[in-house]
């Protein structure tokens, strides 16, 4: 369990980061080695490394739905 609550912190971490840049314009999902794996899609078009890998596609699809929502929602620090 440790380990899984780990690795959801590092997740977040990423996560954060790469909306903070500014540069961040939405997730998206790409198969890799079997896996499907979530990925930051930069204004420029570049991508991130993977954010988070999935064995279930849905799940995937599910995380990066979630990240582009956040995305949406300007931080707090910004509102002041």
């Amino acid at each position: 369990m440790t380990a899984k609550l780990a690795e959801t912190q590092l997740w977040q971490h990423n996560l954060v980061s790469l909306i903070r840049s500014g540069l961040f314009l939405r997730a998206e999902t790409r198969a890799s080695h079997g896996l499907f794996t979530v990925v930051g899609v930069y204004s420029d078009g570049t991508t991130s490394a993977p954010l988070a890998k999935y064995s279930d596609p849905r799940r995937a699809t599910d995380a990066a739905e979630i990240v582009n929502r956040m995305a949406m929602v300007p931080p707090l620090v910004e509102a002041n």
